[in-house]
C-alpha cells in the first residue's frame, strides 16, 4: 500500500506540474498540443511496440485478455439491452456508452502499472491487454460518434470509415507490429531498440504531464453527474472485470492488472473528439477531470483490495 500512494504521489506531482505550467504562463493555451502530439506519435508507439515485441504471445495469455476484454463486451451488451427494453432516449445512451469504454489505457494505466507494479513483466501484460481492448473500445466510440454525428448514415459506412482511420492511427499500427514481432520471434536490432527504449521512457511522465496542461482552463460544471457517469469504469467496470477474474481461474499479478487497467479514467483523447463531433463537449471535460482525480483514489483502493 505504501509503494501505491507514493506512486499515486508521483502521478499526482507530475499532473500537477502540467497544471501549474499553464497557470504560470510557462506554457500557453495550445500547447498541450504539442506535448500530445508527441506522446501520442512517438512515445507511446515506442512504448507500446517495444513492450508488445518482448512479451510471448501465447495460449497462457488467452485467458488473461478475455478478463480484460469481456467485461466491456458484457456491459455495452446490457445496456443495448436497457436501451431496447425502456427505451432509452438516444442521447444518455451515446454518453454512459462512450463514458464507460474509453479508458485512459495508455495515458493513465500504463504510468500507474508501472509506478505501482514494476517495469517487467507488469508493463507487458498492461501492453498486451492495451492491444486487445483498445481497437475494440477505440473503434466503437468512433463508431457511435459517427453515428451521433450525421444522422442518417448506416452503421456499415461508419464502420468503414473507422478501419481507414485505423491505418493511420500510430497507435494501432505500433501494436500491430509489435504482435508481429513477438509472432515471428524477430529480434529487435541494438541500435533500433535502444531508440525506442529512449522513447518510450518518455511516455509515462510526458503523458501525465500533458494531462495537466490539458486540465487547466476548462468549464467545469455538473461534477455530481460527471461522478455518477465517472463511477461505471472507476468501480462498475473493474468489479466486473474482477467477477471475470474470478470465475476463469486468473489470480496474482495477472488479476491485478487487468482489474487497475480497467478502473482507468476516461480517455483525455475524448475532449478532442467530442470538440469535433460537437459531442457532450462540457459534460465531457468534467468527466475527464473528475474521473482523472477519482482514479487516483480508486486505483489505490483497488490495488490495496488486491
Amino acid at each position: 500500500m505504501g509503494k501505491a500512494l507514493t506512486s499515486s504521489a508521483v502521478i499526482a506531482i507530475l499532473i500537477a506540474a502540467g497544471f501549474l505550467s499553464r497557470r504560470l504562463g510557462i506554457l500557453r493555451s495550445g500547447d498541450e498540443r504539442v506535448l500530445n502530439g508527441y506522446v501520442y506519435h512517438f512515445a507511446l508507439p515506442a512504448y507500446f511496440l517495444l513492450g508488445l515485441a518482448d512479451t510471448a504471445l501465447d495460449a497462457d495469455l488467452s485467458r488473461f485478455l478475455v478478463v480484460g476484454v469481456a467485461p466491456i463486451a458484457v456491459f455495452i451488451s446490457a445496456l443495448w439491452l436497457i436501451r431496447l427494453a425502456f427505451r432509452l432516449r438516444r442521447d444518455p445512451f451515446y454518453l454512459i456508452a462512450v463514458a464507460s469504454v474509453f479508458g485512459s489505457l495508455a495515458f493513465f494505466g500504463l504510468p500507474f502499472v508501472e509506478l505501482v507494479l514494476g517495469r517487467e513483466e507488469p508493463v507487458g501484460l498492461a501492453v498486451a491487454l492495451i492491444a486487445a481492448v483498445s481497437p475494440i473500445t477505440v473503434g466503437m466510440v468512433l463508431v457511435l460518434l459517427e453515428l451521433y454525428g450525421l444522422e442518417g448514415i448506416s452503421v456499415g459506412k461508419a464502420v468503414w470509415d473507422v478501419m481507414r482511420k485505423f491505418s493511420r492511427n500510430p497507435l494501432i499500427v505500433s501494436l500491430a507490429l509489435g504482435i508481429a514481432l513477438s509472432l515471428f520471434g524477430f529480434r529487435i536490432p541494438f541500435f533500433a531498440r535502444r531508440t525506442l527504449e529512449l522513447l518510450g521512457d518518455t511516455a509515462a511522465p510526458m503523458a501525465l504531464f500533458s494531462l495537466g496542461v490539458f486540465l487547466y482552463g476548462r468549464r467545469h460544471r455538473g461534477i455530481l453527474a460527471a461522478a455518477g457517469l465517472a463511477s461505471i469504469r472507476l468501480v462498475l467496470l473493474p468489479a466486473i472485470t474482477l467477477g471475470f477474474a474470478w470465475l476463469l481461474g486468473i489470480r496474482g499479478l495477472e488479476r491485478e492488472v487487468a482489474v487497475l487497467m480497467n478502473g482507468t479514467p476516461m480517455a483525455v483523447n475524448m475532449i478532442v473528439l467530442s470538440a469535433r463531433y460537437r459531442f457532450f463537449e462540457e459534460e465531457i471535460a468534467t468527466m475527464i477531470l473528475v474521473s482523472t482525480v477519482g482514479a487516483i483514489i480508486t486505483m489505490n483502493l483497488w490495488s490495496l483490495l488486491l
